[in-house]
C-alpha cells in the first residue's frame, strides 16, 4: 500500500501544503506502538528506533493505489534515512535512526507524520497528519551508557500452522551493570534469557502454537539495576493458511480460430501442508482440468473460442479454486483474441490479357488463413456472370485453398469491366474478407478474314474465278459463321473456318467491271463482327498482252485493292483513274488542293486517302462515289515526304503516317501517336500487326520495327509497342523502300546501295539473302499475292527497270522494261493490281507505264 517512506529535516510545517499542521477533522489514520518513541542514547552515536504503525481504518486505503507517506522532523533529532517494512494489509513498521550530533540533554517533542495520495502531498487521506511523540534522553559523553537495540524491528508474520518466523536479537550495551528482561507476559514470545550482566545479545523467538488467527502485541522491555530501561514493541501477526498459485493472473493471447495453447499454473499451501481443492470457470469458453485435487498440484487452463463462437476481441474470466478449510482463491483469466486474415494470393485478377482476347487460361486465385491447422468455412462471393470459378466455397487454414478463376468472355461488354470479388471465411464470432478485383479485359469479338478485297478476272487466256479465304476468330474460339452475296453472278460457300468464293461471268458483257460484297456473320454468341469483303470481276475480251505507257506526266500513283484500277496525279489538284487491264483512263477526281502528295488505298477498296500538303490534313476519297467525304486534321503537316500506310490490326483499319500519327478510319479520329522513326517508307504484314519503317536518301540505311494492336479497352486503344528488334542499322546507303511479306516473317529493302534488294529476318532484322537486279540502284519493293517478288530499280540508260522473283526468292523469274527512253523509275512509284497480275510504275520523265506480269 505504501511505497515510500520519505524523512524531512528541517523547517517545521504541517497541513496539506505545508504550512501549520491542520487539525485532522477524523480519528488519526495511524496508531503507534509504542506511542512514544523513547531512548537513552550516548553522545555522538547513533541508535535506531523501531516504531509499528497499524491502520485504522483498512477501508480508507481500498483502492487507493500508491500511498504516500512522509515524516517531518523540525528539529533535526532523526536522519533523512527512514525505512518503511509491511508486515501486513494493516501494518507496517518504521525504522529511524537518531541524529549523531545531538548533544547530551533530553529531547522531547513531536515528529508530524502525513498519508497522502500523491507525491506532493497535495491531497490527504482522512486521519493525516498525525503525530508521533518522542522522549529521547542524550547521556554524556564517557558516560557509561545503557542501550537495547534490535538489528530489525521485532515485528513477525507466520501462517496458522506453518513454520515458526525467524528469531531476532536484541543487543545490550549495560557496561558495569546488571539488567533483567521481561515478554510483557506473552507467552509467544520466548526469551533465551531472563538477565545478565554488561554487554549481551539477547536471541528472541516467536512461538505461535495454539494462537488464533490476528495480530498480537507485547512490550519487550531491559531493566538495568541502576533504574534505567529500554521498552521494544514487539508484534506477532498470525495469518490464516492460504493457497499459493504459480501465477496471480493469466493471459492469454490468440489470432481467432487458431491452436490457443494451454497454461498450465501450480497450487500449493503457504506453509506447505496438503490441502484437498476443487476448481471450476465461471465463463463457458475457459476450462480447467483437473477440477479437484489435492496440493501439491499443477491444473490444466484451456480456452476454446469455439464455444460461444467468440469474435475476436477481449474477454475476461475467472477460475475458482476451493481448498478445503481455506479462503478461496480467484484466478483472473484474460483471453486477447486477433482477427484471423485471410489472405489472397493476389488483391487484383485480369482476364482477357493485355488485348482483351486471351481467354484460355485461368487465373488462379489462391487464399490462405493464418488458423495454422484448424480449418474454417470459405466461399466466393460475387462472382460476375462473365466468369466462372472451379472452387467457390469449402473449408480452409493455413495450408490454404485455390480457385480457378475463368472468363466466360460471350456475358461480358467490349471494353474493361471490373467488380469486386469478396472472399470470405466464417471464424468463430468473426467474418474475415479479402476483397479481390476482378476485372475482364474484352476487346470487340471479330472474325478475321486473310482479305478484305478479292479481284476475279475472266479473259480467255488469263483466268481466276475461285478464292478460299481463311477466316480466323481474333478470340481464337472460332465458333463457325455464315456468309451471303449481294449479287447473282457471286456465290459463297462456307467450309468450316474458310469461305470459298465462285464468281460466274457468263451472263457479263466483255470488258465489263462488275462489283459485289460478301457479309459474313459469326456464330458465336456475343456476334463476332466482321468488316464486308468487296469483290470485283473483270470480264475482258483479251488478257494484256503488251506494256501500255500513258503519255500524261505523273509523280504519284497506287492501286486499288479489289477494283484493276490504278489512281495517279503529278503533285497538283487531279487524281486520275485508269483502268490496267485496257489502260485506259476512266475518269479525273478533283476537288481537291493545289499539292497533293502521298497516298494509300483502304484495304477493301472504299476510301482512298491522300496527303493535302497545302492544308495540314488528310484528303479523304470514297472510291464508290468518287468524292471526297472527309478532311482530317494533322496536328503535325504533312509534305511531300510524308508516308501513308493503310493496315487492319484486329481487323480494324487504321490509317498510318510516316511522322508516327494515326487515325482510325472508321471513325476518321485521330489516335495515339505511334514510336516512329519521323519519316521514311512504310510496310506492314498482312494482318497489319508489324509495321516496319526505312529511313530514306541518307548515308546509312535504319529499319524501325512496330507491332500493332488494336483493342476495342478504354474507348479504343491502338498499341504499338517496339520490336525486340527495335531499331536497326542495315547495311547499305539511301534507302527507298520497303515491303513485308504476309505473315511478317521476312522484310524485303530496297536502298541504293547494295545494288541488290535485300531480304531480312524480322525477328533480327538482319540480312537473309539478297535479290540479283544488275547494274540497277533499288527503289521499288513489291511483294505479290501469291508471294511473288519485284524489285526494281534506277537502271540508265539502258538495262532493265524490274525483276521479278519466285515466292523464296531463289528463282528469277522474268525481267521488264518499261522504256526506252532512258528514264529511270521513280523511287516507291511500283505497284500491283488487285489481283497481282498486272504491275504499274512512273519514271522520271512522269510516264505512268502498264505492264503485265501474268499469272
Amino acid at each position: 500500500m505504501i511505497a515510500a517512506l520519505l524523512t524531512a529535516c528541517g523547517g517545521g510545517g504541517g497541513g496539506n501544503n505545508g504550512g501549520t499542521p491542520t487539525t485532522p477533522a477524523v480519528s488519526p489514520a495511524l496508531s503507534f506502538t509504542p506511542s512514544t518513541v523513547t531512548a537513552s542514547i550516548p553522545a555522538g552515536t547513533s541508535q535506531t528506533l523501531s516504531v509499528i504503525a497499524s491502520v485504522a481504518r483498512p477501508a480508507d486505503f481500498a483502492n487507493a493505489g500508491t500511498v504516500y507517506a512522509t515524516v517531518t522532523d523540525s528539529v533535526g533529532v532523526i536522519l533523512p534515512s527512514a525505512q518503511l517494512i509491511r508486515d501486513s494489509d494493516t501494518q507496517y513498521h518504521a525504522v529511524l535512526q537518531s541524529a549523531p550530533t545531538l548533544v547530551a540533554g533530553n529531547y522531547k517533542g513531536s515528529f508530524t507524520v502525513r498519508l497522502c495520495r500523491d507525491s506532493g502531498c497535495a491531497n490527504q487521506f482522512p486521519g493525516s497528519p498525525m503525530t508521533l511523540p518522542y522522549d529521547l534522553t542524550v547521556q554524556p559523553a564517557g558516560q557509561a551508557s545503557f542501550s537495547a537495540v534490535s538489528a530489525m524491528p521485532l515485528s513477525a508474520t507466520t501462517q496458522q500452522g506453518g513454520a515458526a518466523p525467524a528469531r531476532s536479537a536484541v543487543t545490550i550495551s549495560a557496561p558495569g551493570r546488571s539488567w533483567t528482561v521481561s515478554n510483557g507476559g506473552a507467552s509467544w514470545l520466548k526469551l533465551d534469557a531472563a538477565g545478565g550482566s554488561g554487554n549481551a545479545t539477547l536471541g528472541v523467538g516467536y512461538d505461535a502454537t495454539g494462537l488464533a488467527v490476528g495480530s498480537y502485541s507485547t512490550t519487550l522491555t531491559v531493566l538495568a539495576g541502576d533504574g534505567l530501561s529500554v521498552a521494544l514493541p514487539v508484534t506477532l501477526t498470525v495469518l490464516p493458511s492460504g493457497l499459493v498459485l504459480g501465477s496471480n493472473s493469466v493471459t492469454f493471447n490468440a489470432i481467432n480460430g487458431a491452436p490457443i495453447p494451454s497454461q498450465i499454473v501450480s497450487l500449493d499451501t503457504d506453509n506447505k501442508l496438503s490441502a484437498t481443492w476443487t476448481a471450476g470457470s465461471n465463463v463457458p469458453w475457459l476450462s480447467v482440468s483437473p477440477t479437484v485435487g489435492t496440493t501439491p498440484a499443477t491444473t490444466v487452463l484451456t480456452v476454446d473460442a469455439t464455444v460461444g463462437k467468440l469474435a475476436s476481441g477481449s474477454y475476461s474470466g475467472a477460475i475458482s479454486i476451493a481448498p478445503k478449510d481455506l479462503p478461496l482463491r480467484t484466478l483472473p483469466v484474460t483471453l486477447n483474441l486477433i482477427p484471423a486474415t485471410l489472405q489472397a494470393s493476389s488483391n487484383s485478377i485480369t482476364l482477357g490479357g493485355v488485348y482483351g482476347r486471351d481467354f484460355g487460361t485461368a487465373q488462379t486465385l489462391g487464399l490462405g488463413l493464418n488458423t495454422a491447422t484448424n480449418s474454417w468455412p470459405w466461399t466466393l462471393g460475387n462472382l460476375p456472370a462473365w466468369a466462372t470459378a472451379s472452387v467457390t466455397a469449402g473449408t480452409i487454414n493455413q495450408a490454404g485453398a485455390s480457385s480457378a478463376i475463368k472468363a466466360l468472355p460471350s456475358a461480358a461488354p467490349a471494353g474493361v469491366t471490373s467488380v469486386l470479388l469478396n472472399a470470405s471465411a466464417q471464424v468463430n464470432g468473426d467474418v474475415v474478407n479479402a476483397p479481390v478485383l476482378l476485372t475482364i479485359n474484352k476487346d470487340a469479338h471479330r472474325l478475321l478474314p486473310a482479305e478484305a478485297a478479292v479481284a476475279f478476272v475472266s479473259t480467255p487466256t488469263w483466268s481466276r474465278l475461285t478464292r478460299t479465304i481463311s477466316v480466323a476468330d481474333n478470340f481464337g474460339a472460332f465458333s463457325g459463321m455464315t456468309a451471303v452475296s449481294d449479287q447473282s453472278w457471286l456465290v459463297v460457300g462456307v467450309n468450316g473456318n474458310q469461305l470459298i468464293l465462285t464468281a460466274d461471268p457468263t451472263q457479263m458483257l466483255d470488258d465489263t467491271l462488275q462489283t459485289g460484297t460478301i457479309t459474313v456473320t459469326s456464330s458465336a454468341t456475343d456476334g463476332a463482327a466482321i468488316a464486308p469483303i468487296r469483290v470485283s470481276l473483270w470480264k475482258g475480251s483479251a488478257a494484256p498482252g503488251a506494256k501500255v505507257a500513258v503519255p500524261l506526266p505523273y509523280t504519284t500513283v497506287v492501286t486499288d485493292p479489289a477494283r484493276p484500277y490504278a489512281y495517279a496525279h503529278n503533285g497538283g489538284a487531279v487524281i486520275d483513274v485508269y483502268n490496267l487491264y485496257t489502260g485506259q483512263k476512266e475518269a479525273s477526281m478533283t476537288g481537291f488542293s493545289a499539292h497533293l502528295g502521298d497516298m494509300a488505298a483502304g484495304l477493301n477498296g472504299d476510301f482512298l486517302y491522300m496527303v493535302d500538303v497545302d492544308n495540314a490534313r488528310i484528303t479523304t476519297v470514297d472510291l464508290r462515289t468518287r468524292a471526297i467525304s472527309a478532311q482530317l486534321p494533322l496536328a503535325t503537316p504533312g509534305t511531300r515526304a510524308t508516308r501513308l500506310k493503310v493496315v487492319r490490326p484486329n481487323g480494324v483499319e487504321v490509317l498510318l503516317m510516316s511522322d508516327g500519327q494515326a487515325f482510325l478510319t472508321s471513325s476518321n479520329s485521330p489516335l495515339a501517336s505511334l514510336p516512329l522513326s519521323g519519316g521514311g517508307a512504310l510496310g506492314a504484314s498482312a494482318d497489319g500487326k508489324r509495321v516496319v519503317q526505312q529511313s530514306e536518301a541518307g548515308a546509312t540505311v535504319q529499319h524501325t520495327t512496330i507491332l500493332l494492336d488494336y483493342a476495342a479497352l478504354n474507348g479504343g486503344t491502338l498499341y504499338s509497342p517496339k520490336s525486340a528488334a527495335a531499331s536497326h542499322l542495315s547495311p547499305g546507303t539511301q534507302g527507298q523502300d520497303i515491303a513485308v511479306s504476309a505473315d511478317g516473317s521476312r522484310i524485303y529493302s530496297a536502298s541504293a546501295t547494295p545494288k541488290l534488294c535485300s531480304v531480312m529476318s524480322s525477328a533480327d532484322l538482319g540480312v537473309s539473302s539478297y535479290l540479283a537486279i544488275g547494274d540497277a540502284a533499288p527503289n521499288n519493293i513489291e511483294v505479290g499475292l501469291d508471294g511473288r517478288i519485284f524489285c526494281g530499280g534506277a537502271a540508265k540508260p539502258a538495262g532493265s527497270d524490274i525483276w521479278m522473283y519466285n515466292a523464296t526468292g531463289a528463282t528469277l523469274l522474268q525481267q521488264f522494261k518499261l522504256s526506252s527512253t532512258g528514264k529511270q523509275l521513280l523511287p516507291r512509284q511500283m505497284a500491283l493490281s488487285s489481283d497481282g497480275w498486272l504491275l504499274v510504275a512512273i519514271t522520271e520523265d512522269g510516264v505512268l507505264t502498264i505492264v503485265p506480269v501474268g499469272p
